[in-house]
C-alpha cells in the first residue's frame, strides 16, 4: 500500500472533469443519515436535515484520469448563521482520486470497484477485495436531454462546506467549494433498483429515495480550489 501511495499523482485544484453520465437521486431527511459520516462535528457544524442526494457519476477524463464515483449528501449542516450541503460519504474507483480529493477539498473519498452494464444504467459497487457488492443501483433515463448548465441553479444549492478530516493538520479548517457543470441535462431519471448493505451508505429504509431524479450526459464539471473557512 505504501508503494502505491508513493506513486500517487499530485493533482492540485482546480479540476476540470468530463463525464459520460451522472445521475442525481433526491431523498428526504432522516437523522440516521448523518451517522454515515467519516468525521462528524455535531458541536461546530450540526446536521440540520432537509433534502439530500445520492449521486452516481462516470468520469471519462480528469487530472487523475477516468474514474467512477458514488456520493452521499445527507442534507444541510449548520455553520455559523448559515447552512451548507456536505459530502459525508464518497466512493471512487481511483486511488489517485482518493488521495487528491481528501487533500484538495477535505472530501472523504474511499476506494471501491464499480461494475457497470453496457449502457451505464446498472452498477454494482464493491469494497476492495470483497466479492459481494455493498451497493447496487439501476436506473432508467427518460425523455430527451437539453443543453443546460448549473449557472441557472442558485449558488446556495451548489455550495459545499467540508469539515477537516482525521489527517487534516488544521482542525479549524473547513473548505468551501462551489462546483459548476455544463452539458446535456436529462430532466427525468427513474430509479428501478437500489440495494445496499446498510453499512457503507444508508439502506433503502434509512434513506427515503424518491422514484425519480435527474441526470447529465456528455458534461464538463469544474471543481474549483477550496476557499478556506475558519470557525
Amino acid at each position: 500500500m505504501e508503494n502505491k501511495i508513493d506513486n500517487i499523482k499530485d493533482a492540485p485544484a482546480p479540476w476540470t472533469l468530463t463525464g459520460q453520465v451522472a445521475y442525481l437521486l433526491i431523498h428526504g431527511s432522516r437523522a440516521v443519515q448523518d451517522s454515515f459520516n467519516e468525521n462528524p462535528d455535531p458541536v461546530i457544524s450540526p446536521f440540520r436535515g432537509g433534502l439530500g442526494g445520492l449521486m452516481l457519476v462516470r468520469y471519462t477524463d480528469s487530472p487523475v484520469g477516468p474514474y467512477d464515483e458514488l456520493i452521499l449528501v445527507p442534507g444541510c449542516y449548520q455553520f455559523g448563521d448559515k447552512t451548507y450541503y456536505r459530502i459525508s460519504q464518497i466512493y471512487v474507483s481511483s486511488l489517485d482520486s482518493v488521495i487528491n480529493g481528501r487533500r484538495n477539498w477535505n472530501v472523504p473519498k474511499k476506494l471501491a470497484t464499480f461494475r457497470w452494464n453496457d449502457d451505464n444504467t446498472h452498477v454494482k459497487i464493491f469494497l476492495p477485495d470483497q466479492t459481494e457488492p455493498f451497493c447496487t443501483i439501476r436506473v432508467q433515463p427518460r425523455l430527451y436531454c437539453l443543453p443546460i448548465g448549473t449557472g441557472l441553479v442558485p449558488e446556495i444549492f451548489r455550495t459545499l462546506l467540508q469539515p477537516p478530516l482525521e489527517e487534516t493538520e488544521d482542525k479549524n479548517a473547513y473548505f468551501k467549494i462551489v462546483p459548476s457543470c455544463s452539458g446535456w441535462f436529462r430532466p427525468i431519471v427513474r430509479l428501478l433498483e437500489f440495494q445496499t448493505d446498510g453499512k457503507e451508505i444508508p439502506s433503502h429504509e434509512q434513506i427515503p429515495l424518491y422514484t425519480y431524479g435527474v441526470g447529465y450526459e456528455a458534461f464538463t464539471l469544474l471543481f474549483p480550489k477550496a476557499e478556506l473557512t475558519l470557525h
